[in-house]
């Protein structure tokens, strides 16, 4: 069985697994092919390959404001829509344009692919987290959605990153009342609260593009927006994620979390398919310490060690050490990276990287058959 992340930035979880697939399918294997995400980029495409859908495109704002063709997945006949914040408000639509601070940034465009599943007569919505590239505190989603800012001056704030700190009132009488009546389903697998030492700033700040010396007044700020939502400082466990699109969704829109590869290995009937392998291949971009904490391939590893299934895991690179990984199931980790590369060519020639790889394996698998 075949169930391989997307390699970001080179090979999508179906071009990854069909790589393989043909290689092991030569070599007189029978294989079963499972397109996987854990709530990032790919979770639509996961949820596509593996069930019958439509892939719905529409134009949307990106983070910092600029129309984008972004998309999400729909399924008529239980009226479900797939979303995936990284379409429309994702850190690779933004990274390489100047004037792209955080302060600037808002998660409008997620909120306006909310209302685009609405529209169609959504009765239930799956939005999965990974790979977001704002950090406002999700109160552009919630602008979308009708929900209104007021500054001090009782002047309506635009919804932008800079906004948290002048929010004082927030008005939700103009919130699309169509929500009320569906479900919302958040995949994610972070735990960090809000605001704090472990919360959304101060964690993935850095990684979105503030500077360490800006990180305690942008906490100051998203706290200040806690504050006036909820009357308190007190936030949820995984209300951090996405950049405080988690305590958006949980707190306006009731919204319930699910982690990520749970929820999509449930739909994929992922544990059964394990259960009846021979061997389970999967893999990523790169595996490191953040990989321990369900992400793809240990994830796998731990279904598989329940049956005593022999895990091979295909990564672009290594990084940490690997023995807790080891510990929860994976039997070998291979590098697709054979040589000194950049990056850059790294990407570019991923798919021959891993099919050359997998061939070395096949090799090594009939020694012993």
């Amino acid at each position: 069985m075949i169930a391989i992340d997307s390699m970001k930035g080179s090979l999508t979880s179906s071009e990854a697994n069909q790589i393989v697939a043909t290689v092991f399918k030569a070599a007189g294997y029978e294989v079963e092919q499972v397109a996987i995400a854990d709530g990032g980029e790919g979770t639509v495409e996961a949820y596509l390959t593996n069930q019958e859908g439509e892939w719905i495109e529409v134009e949307t704002l990106d983070p910092l404001g600029e129309i984008c063709k972004s998309f999400y997945g729909w399924y008529p006949g239980k009226k479900e829509a797939v979303i995936e914040v990284a379409a429309s408000s994702g850190l690779g639509l933004i990274q390489n344009r100047k004037h792209n601070h955080p302060s600037q940034t808002s998660s409008f465009g997620t909120g306006q692919l909310i209302l685009s599943a609405m529209d169609k007569g959504a009765k239930s919505i799956v939005i999965g987290l990974g790979g977001s590239g704002t950090i406002d505190g999700g109160i552009g989603i919630l602008k979308a959605l009708g929900v209104e800012f007021f500054d001090e001056n009782g002047l309506e704030l635009a919804g932008i990153g800079n906004d948290l700190a002048k929010i004082k009132r927030i008005d939700r009488n103009k919130m699309d009342q169509r929500l009320k009546t569906i479900e919302i389903t958040v995949a994610s697998d972070v735990s960090n609260p809000l605001t704090g030492s472990e919360g959304a700033v101060a964690i993935f700040g850095e990684q979105k593009g503030l500077r360490s010396s800006e990180l305690a007044s942008y906490d100051q700020a998203m706290a200040n927006f806690l504050k006036i939502a909820t009357g308190n400082s007190i936030s949820s466990l995984g209300d951090g994620a996405a950049g405080g699109m988690g305590f958006a969704l949980r707190h306006f829109l009731n919204a319930k979390v699910i982690p990520g590869f749970t929820l999509i290995a449930a739909e994929n009937e992922l544990a059964a398919k394990i259960k009846i392998a021979d061997l389970v291949i999967t893999g990523e971009g790169q595996i490191d310490q953040q990989s321990l904490y369900g992400k793809v391939p240990v994830a796998i590893a731990k279904l598989a060690k329940k049956n005593n299934i022999p895990v091979i895991a295909f990564v672009g690179s290594i990084r940490g050490d690997m023995t807790e990984a080891y510990q929860a199931g994976i039997s070998v980790i291979i590098p697709i990276v054979q040589s000194v590369s950049t990056l850059e060519n790294a990407l570019k020639n991923a798919s021959k990287n891993l099919e050359k790889s997998v061939k070395q394996t096949v090799k090594l698998l009939h020694l012993f058959n």
